[in-house]
């Protein structure tokens, strides 16, 4: 199949974007590329969306010392986000940083896995979709609600990779606000990428807040 029909096909699917949000606690995986990849590889145009991780960790430990502001720190926090992204996509071939939608198509055509940057690709809606919801610049509001805003505004469903299994409150293992952020999606999966054994498993939306 040529690349002009292999993208006319991926954007005949769109409606099967999946929004893949790799929690930032797996950045240290050991064969962190084939286990996403193997874990995610049945979907038919996934984009990855990965977490601040440590990054994001030490922008919040500078907003408690007072260092940076609030404000400061959100979009920072966003922009550890998209800096894990680029160093994840140099790390293999067969992944694409990317700052669009349209930019995930064109990787998706060539056959590699579109690995998001958040800090564009969230201006770049936010320019083209001034209806689209706000994002509250509040750590209640870390990279699972995010991804979750992304796969919103793009009507996609939403994949979770975790460190850990959903148990019987998987609210506690997300932020604050993402019981808000995803309660619109058309569908919510979570995977715990540390479990060999672990399939994906698919939640009731909209989640219950949790109790922290």
């Amino acid at each position: 199949m040529s690349t002009a029909s292999t993208r006319s096909s991926i954007e005949n699917e769109k409606s099967r974007l999946t929004v893949v949000k790799l929690g930032g606690s797996l950045l240290d995986l050991n064969g962190l590329v084939d286990t996403l990849i193997a874990a995610i590889g049945e979907l038919a145009f996934p984009v990855v969306v990965t977490g601040g991780g440590p990054s994001a960790d030490l922008v919040r430990h500078w907003d408690n010392c007072g260092r940076v502001s609030q404000n400061e720190a959100h979009k920072i926090g966003i922009a550890a986000m998209s800096f894990n992204g680029l160093l994840l996509s140099r790390t293999d071939g067969r992944l694409a940083f990317v700052g669009s939608r349209s930019e995930a198509v064109e990787a998706a055509a060539r056959g590699q896995i579109p690995v998001l940057d958040v800090m564009m690709a969230i201006a770049v809606e936010q320019a083209e979709r001034p209806d689209s919801p706000e994002i509250p610049e509040s750590w209640d509001v870390t990279s699972d609600s995010i991804a979750a805003w992304l796969a919103e505004v793009w009507h996609a469903e939403l994949w979770l990779l975790k460190s850990v299994p959903p148990g019987a409150a998987p609210a506690l293992h997300v932020d604050k606000w993402f019981g808000r952020a995803s309660q619109a999606l058309p569908g919510l999966i979570w995977v715990n990428l540390r479990a060999s054994e672990s399939g994906p498993v698919r939640l009731t939306l909209p989640l219950a807040a949790a109790a922290n």
